[in-house]
């Protein structure tokens, strides 16, 4: 976190860049190459989105699990010439890999390199471009807060009691006793909203279902959501500091 505020933190001062939630949930989509270097291997990637943790990348290749795994550390150098750039690589560690397929996976790395480095590196000039597109609404829809509200779902005439554990402006995360079918439409309701959703996710974990919603498009209610996850952000701030 302390080189995204060192290398940005000014240039985006005074915006909407307080508060922590939103500087460690936002993540702008991105679309550049870079070569993965790992001890005897090399790998293209494309790099999909970026934020204050790290970049998310896709990569096609063979999968080797045993460099291929959370910890490594690897090189990633940008393959196009960038001005003002003294140097086109910079280190970094691998924080979790998923594998797509049989030559697809999916990665997430945290930079990894002095901060000296960062700066006279492509991470400046290149990231520096993609943060500027951010706008306030963009992380307005980034936030998120955890949360365990009592709310309803109701999917053709079936209502559920559930659980909300955790509630952006986009979608939420919610504790179900029975398992629902992914592409169902529903209709949450949570603290007097009532948002229609579909389900993206759902999976079994200890007795319940962990189930992805992502809101269907409102602009009438998104103030309201927004003004309920700022609340809970604040509630959350209360509570980590007694």
């Amino acid at each position: 976190m302390d080189w995204f505020s060192a290398l940005f933190g000014g240039m985006l001062k005074g915006k909407v860049w307080d508060g922590s939630e939103r500087r460690l949930s936002f993540r702008v989509k991105c679309d550049f190459e870079l070569e993965l270097q790992l001890p005897g291997n090399r790998y293209l990637a494309q790099v999909v989105d970026a934020g204050p943790q790290g970049l998310k990348m896709r990569v096609r290749g063979p999968y080797i699990a045993k460099i291929l795994k959370s910890g490594a550390l690897l090189q990633l150098r940008y393959v196009e010439p960038v001005y003002g750039a003294e140097l086109d690589t910079v280190g970094g560690e691998i924080r979790w890999v998923k594998r797509e397929g049989e030559q697809l996976f999916t990665l997430a790395v945290a930079l990894k390199d002095s901060l000296e480095n960062l700066k006279r590196s492509w991470v400046k000039p290149v990231l520096q471009k993609v943060f500027k597109t951010v706008s306030r609404k963009n992380l307005r829809d980034t936030m998120r807060a955890k949360c365990n509200l009592p709310a309803r779902l109701t999917i053709e005439k079936r209502t559920l009691d559930i659980k909300v554990n955790d509630l952006s402006t986009t979608g939420a995360r919610v504790a179900c006793l029975v398992g629902l079918t992914i592409g169902d439409i529903a209709e949450l309701e949570v603290e007097g909203l009532r948002l229609r959703c579909k389900v993206r996710r759902c999976e079994p974990e200890y007795g319940v279902f962990r189930v992805g919603l992502a809101f269907s498009s409102d602009e009438k209610l998104k103030p309201k959501i927004l003004t309920l996850v700022k609340k809970l952000v604040q509630v959350n701030k209360m509570v980590d500091s007694v």
